[in-house]
């Protein structure tokens, strides 16, 4: 058998490709495993190509290949000039009318199967290992590959649902290595308590707070969602209303050490200006405290410990509740209405808002301190026009969803090119809503979009979108140049997610004069 050393394991987001991929880790223990697409394999191929130091070998786990075709020819057969031996293994039958072109590159091991962990294993005559053939009971398990099979129990399904985990980690948080991780663990199959955890949160979310999308400002943003989630600190979310504000929220929770703790959600706009129906939610009462009060409650820090708690539009938070929000935040204590007897909580702070905080603060409508002490981390969720180039993605993904009795139901091109037309001013819950209409309406994509352009814009009137600040076609909208340089650098700060240095370079001021902008000073 051949060294380890210098092997390189390719595969795909899939139960199918993780089981290939731990196959061919038995065999070469040592190698590296790397994670791809059929739509991106030329561009791992022309990465190895690149490298100082190039792989002895590479196998290749089932993948197909989108991208186009000299995308992938060329860097491959520059790395078998070099000498680089690349196998390219398929138990499932798909590639076999290309096997000449792969030929010109790489032995191509195409088998019929029924998997492509099972070409692995044939190929590299692992039948006999004892962990190729659980590996092989797992890979029977892949929802894409035909046949009926029986629902995973013990072992097998924990190790269909930690796969399952691994690529939810992708597609939530950009997250490749958790997949490679996997493999790895696969291979030896160990689980360890931390991995029991994973698939119990994923067993109870699955895929359903995903932030559909391909675009820069997606890969940026769960990027982001990754970082504030391993950070155990507050987080203000902001964005337009529909962005996605509080799939963010669940995510940032789904990805930290709290994640088998409570999730508490709490909308502070029903509180409608009422103090006391907020001190009651927020901390709670005891048993005739008031009129009404005929038992205690918990109150949502108490409900939310150790877990988090997730204020949406906290701009609308009471003034006179603020006060009492901030010194629970500085102590960790919660004194419910009516009683003596603080409870010591540990909470952490989501919160979310699609008003400017900051020009609250300058009209007395919200604090500064608590503001700061809410913000410690911010994450801006854009608005879907600043990435039209995922709707289309989004609306494939989508429309399974909401049409889940009529699967053949898809839009053609010249009907995503038309919402990619369209501005969104209410961004994805906009698009979820024309997309309902779409499937329960006679209408068509250009019907439904014309409609909507008649309702005009409607944003709230404080959103960074409104360009009237900087240019304004009437009298009306003439503001003083101070407001316009302040929501000119709270849109900066925003744009660089929160970080002060980074907009303080970009508009060419310090620091110290970029907080005093956006404190109102």
């Amino acid at each position: 058998m051949s060294p380890s050393a210098g092997s390189v394991i390719i595969t795909y987001n899939g139960i199918d490709g993780a089981c290939a991929a731990a196959i061919a880790l038995l065999a070469r223990p040592q190698a590296e495993v790397l994670l791809t697409s059929a739509a991106r394999v030329g561009g791992t191929f022309a990465e190895l190509a690149s490298r100082s130091e190039r792989p002895e070998e590479v196998h290749v786990c089932g993948l197909g290949v989108y991208c186009d075709w000299t995308e992938l020819a060329e860097p491959a057969e520059a790395l078998k000039r070099a000498g680089v031996r690349t196998t390219w293994h398929c138990g499932r039958g798909y590639l076999d009318a290309d096997a000449e072109r792969f030929a010109r590159f790489c032995t191509p091991a195409f088998m019929d199967l029924g998997s492509n962990a099972a070409a692995v294993c044939e190929n590299l005559e692992l039948g006999e290992h004892p962990h190729a053939r659980t590996l092989l009971e797992v890979a029977r398990h892949d929802p894409h590959l035909e046949g009926d099979r029986a629902a995973p129990s013990g072992d097998i399904r924990f190790w269909t649902d930690l796969i399952n985990a691994a690529i939810a980690d992708y597609f939530k948080y950009q997250d490749t290595d958790a997949f490679a991780e996997t493999v790895r663990k696969l291979a030896r199959l160990e689980m360890e308590p931390a991995d029991r955890d994973r698939v119990a949160v994923f067993r109870r979310t699955g895929m359903r707070h995903v932030l559909w999308g391909k675009s820069e400002p997606m890969c940026r943003l769960r990027r982001i969602i990754r970082q504030c989630a391993e950070a155990d600190e507050a987080v203000l979310i902001t964005g337009e209303s529909g962005v996605g504000k509080e799939y963010v929220a669940h995510l940032i929770h789904e990805r930290s050490r709290r994640a088998t703790e409570p999730f508490v959600p709490v909308n502070c706009a029903l509180f409608a200006g009422s103090a006391n129906l907020a001190n009651s939610e927020l901390f709670g009462h005891v048993k005739g405290a008031f009129t009404g009060a005929t038992a205690d409650r918990a109150g949502a820090f108490a409900a939310a410990h150790p877990g988090m708690l997730f204020l949406d539009e906290i701009g609308d938070l009471p003034p006179e509740v603020q006060a009492k929000f901030l010194r629970v935040l500085e102590d960790g204590h919660v004194s419910p209405i009516g009683s003596d007897e603080p409870r010591r909580v540990d909470v952490r702070i989501l919160a979310a808002t699609n008003r400017s905080l900051p020009e609250m603060i300058r009209r007395g409508e919200f604090r500064a301190d608590l503001y700061h002490r809410l913000c410690i981390l911010q994450v801006r969720v854009p608005p879907l026009r600043e990435h039209l180039e995922d709707v289309g993605t989004i609306v494939h993904e989508l429309l399974p969803s909401l049409a889940p009795d009529r699967p053949e139901v898809t839009l053609s091109e010249a009907s995503v090119a038309a919402l990619q037309s369209y501005d969104w001013p209410g961004n994805v819950r906009q698009l979820i809503k024309v997309l309902k209409r779409y499937l329960y309406l006679d209408l068509s994509v250009e019907e439904l979009l014309d409609q909507e352009r008649r309702l005009g814009a409607l944003r709230p009137a404080e959103s960074p979108a409104d360009t009237s600040l900087l240019w304004p076609t009437r009298v009306s909208e003439v503001r003083p140049i101070r407001e316009v340089r302040d929501h000119y650098a709270e849109r900066a700060f925003e744009l660089m997610d929160g970080n002060y240095t980074a907009a303080a370079r970009a508009l060419g001021i310090a620091v110290n004069t970029l907080r005093g902008y956006l404190q109102g000073d």
